[in-house]
């Protein structure tokens, strides 16, 4: 089974996992980071300056494959 990491940028900074994390594929670690963004954003949305928050997904390599991000945008009316 592969083996995939994290990357997690939130209110306080990027942060990498060292632990790797055994999914059936590609797709199920995307949800899995999907998932995880859900719970970051539960915990405050993100805030300036980057009004930003993400998780990055690697393989066993460390290679960048996605990252799930989400953006809080203020449009002035």
């Amino acid at each position: 089974m592969p083996k995939f990491y994290f990357q997690l940028v939130d209110r306080d900074g990027a942060g990498v996992t060292e632990t790797g994390y055994d999914f059936e594929s590609i797709e199920v670690a995307k949800a899995e980071a999907r998932r995880v963004l859900a719970e970051m954003a539960a915990e405050g949305l993100p805030a300036a300056p980057l009004n930003m928050m993400s998780v990055e997904l690697f393989d066993e390599s460390r290679r960048p494959l996605a990252e799930i991000r989400l953006i809080l945008e203020e449009i002035p009316k």
